[in-house]
């Protein structure tokens, strides 16, 4: 069962609503306007071919069966589909009766006391947590109707999995394989951070044992990621 540290400096663990909500209003950082991310190039995908097939043969079909879903919830929250649906597959490779909160079954109570019965609901909620924690961690506002860049890709899902952590650490979501492995021929083999902090998941240190991460998989859907 997945615990995600707080997003905030402090290290203690949150639940997975309590967690994403930040002691104050986060400052966004400044980066390039919306017209300058509408004419920045388009990201080129390299990932390998046994990545690529990977994604064929695992997480293609149960992402499209459920695509109409992940369409009408991350419409309401006003997220991108497509980095929700990623979201699900990483936390319970889209399974319909897990939930993507913490890859519980729904159904069952969450150590905060919390319990999803349907899966909309919790899509809705890991959405939620999605823009909190994008938003609280690294000052990337997922509702704008701008594409993001790999590394703000990479940086949203660290955050969604280990909070505040590489940050602290200062550690780039660069180096996190739950978002970047089989994004390039480099990014194989990866292991967790090694974050010296007692409160980590994962077993820092330990290899990482999925052909790939979030990124690839928001790419294999065609989300016009780009380069700034």
């Amino acid at each position: 069962m997945l615990i995600r540290p707080a997003a905030s400096a402090q290290t203690t663990q949150h639940s997975a609503t309590s967690k994403a909500a930040p002691a104050k209003k986060p400052t966004k950082r400044k980066g390039p306007g919306i017209k300058a991310r509408r004419a920045a190039p388009r990201y080129q995908p390299e990932m390998p071919p046994a990545v690529k097939n990977a994604f064929l043969a695992s997480a293609r079909k149960p992402l499209a069966r459920a695509e109409f879903l992940y369409r009408d919830v991350a419409a309401r929250e006003g997220v991108s589909w497509k980095i929700l649906a990623a979201c699900d597959w990483m936390q319970c490779d889209a399974h319909p009766r897990y939930s993507p909160v913490r890859g519980e079954k729904l159904g069952t109570p969450n150590p905060d006391g919390t319990v999803f019965h349907t899966k909309s609901e919790a899509l809705s909620q890991s959405a939620r947590d999605l823009v909190a924690l994008a938003g609280a961690v690294y000052g990337i506002d997922l509702t704008l109707a701008v594409a993001l860049s790999v590394p703000e890709l990479a940086n949203v899902f660290a955050a969604y999995r280990w909070g505040g952590l590489l940050r602290q650490h200062n550690t780039s979501a660069m180096e996190f394989p739950y978002s970047v492995q089989g994004l390039t021929d480099q990014f194989q083999h990866m292991r967790w951070p090694k974050i010296a902090n007692p409160q980590a998941p994962d077993k820092p240190g330990s290899r990482y044992k999925r052909p790939f991460g979030a990124v690839p998989v928001v790419l294999s859907l065609e989300y016009p990621a780009i380069v700034l």
